[in-house]
């Protein structure tokens, strides 16, 4: 992890903008901006401003789609006189190229500070999509010299919520992650720790990788959720393909699935598990624990259990 430094909120004129403002991480970052006393722009997709109203200004633009493709002047326009961009892309199998397109608008816009939502491992050169992806939209950043700061969070604690069906279903949480531990986090703490860095001067390229308290194997995660929800969750390991076959009977596209099994390789192979006092150092505030929101979920996991389902065991 390489720190900034810190200092007062920037003052003066400029707009603090928001993507991804629908989404997990962008909604909570709407929230924490809010509880600061901030209501920034968000751009969305068409016929998007209404799910985000609430919190923010939206404005709707062509955000692209495939390869990076949409208005680029009607973008440019929509950054003007902003001081403090969150860049966050979508799952995207050339997500590299929407965030190149967007790293250029801002760039030509005159952002004064962009903070980008990358990912833990995030790297050019790696032969992880994900990470391979994540580290190219890092190096258009540095390339255009736009003042930047990087988080690069580990997995999410909310994609526990991805779980409850087959929880509901058999009782086990059901994954690829073999003896992997991950320490990971809560959104809310990434979206105080963008926050803060929003709010704050302008970056000078520091990197900070966002954990949460302590790195769990998933077995210490069931027995969580399992006394959240009152009843015995186990954890099954299952192998890529197991894993591959029920992706693809969701309807999962292929690009998807490979790139969430590669992501679950380096949980494996032990690349997940460093601990962090980014969350700490950026917000003044320790990280949630995975205990807490195993907690918040208890009424959604006493519901879906099979006794509750099916009166049995």
């Amino acid at each position: 992890m390489t720190g900034g430094e810190g200092g007062e909120g920037v003052g003066g004129a400029g707009r603090i903008v928001l993507t991804g403002a629908t989404g997990t991480v962008g909604s909570a970052l709407l929230r924490a901006l809010a509880a600061l006393g901030h209501r920034p722009t968000a751009l969305v997709r068409p016929g998007r401003a209404a799910a985000v109203a609430d919190l923010a200004d939206p404005v709707e633009v062509d955000l692209g789609e495939e390869g990076g493709s949409g208005d680029t002047g009607a973008l440019v326009g929509a950054l003007a006189r902003t001081r403090g961009l969150f860049l966050l892309s979508p799952f995207h199998p050339r997500q590299d190229l929407w965030q190149r397109r967007l790293v250029d608008a801002a760039a030509d816009a005159g952002v004064e500070h962009v903070v980008r939502l990358s990912a833990l491992g995030a790297d050019p050169e790696s032969p992880v999509l994900i990470h391979r992806q994540h580290g190219l939209a890092e190096r258009a950043l540095a390339e255009r010299g736009l003042p930047y700061t990087v988080l690069r969070p580990n997995a999410f604690m909310q994609n526990a919520t991805q779980w409850l069906a087959t929880i509901a279903a058999r009782d086990a949480v059901v994954l690829p992650a073999g003896q992997a531990r991950v320490s990971m986090i809560d959104v809310r703490d990434i979206a105080s720790a963008a926050a803060a860095v929003l709010t704050g001067p302008p970056g000078t390229g520091a990197v900070y990788d966002l954990t949460g308290p302590r790195a769990l194997g998933y077995a210490t995660v069931a027995a969580e959720l399992s006394a959240a929800a009152g009843r015995e969750i186990r954890y099954q390991a299952v192998s890529p393909a197991e894993a591959a076959e029920v992706m693809l009977g969701a309807g999962v596209p292929e690009w998807a699935v490979r790139a969430r099994l590669q992501l679950y390789e380096t949980y494996v192979a032990g690349e997940a598990e460093d601990v962090t006092a980014s969350v700490a150092l950026l917000t003044g505030q320790a990280p949630r624990d995975f205990a807490a929101l195993a907690a918040e979920l208890s009424d959604r996991l006493r519901g879906t259990g099979l006794s509750a389902t099916r009166g049995e065991r």
